[in-house]
């Protein structure tokens, strides 16, 4: 079961140095616990293909930068 509380809101948005109202923990949750409660009980993956932090440079490399 996938685990979308206030708490963890707040502290992915202070992780990512995003500041957020003291009432969007608590909307974002709701907001989002359906879809998350979805893709749990379906047990839908998203891998990636590619990591994310070497993306940039795989895209710059196609660039020619």
């Amino acid at each position: 079961m996938p685990d979308v509380t206030p708490d963890r809101v707040a502290a992915l948005a202070a992780a990512a140095r995003v500041p957020i109202p003291d009432d969007a923990p608590a909307r974002i949750a709701r907001a989002v616990t359906p879809t998350a409660m979805r893709f749990a009980d379906e047990k839908i993956a998203m891998p990636l293909e590619t990591e994310p932090s070497s993306f940039l440079v795989v895209q710059h490399k196609d660039a020619g930068r």
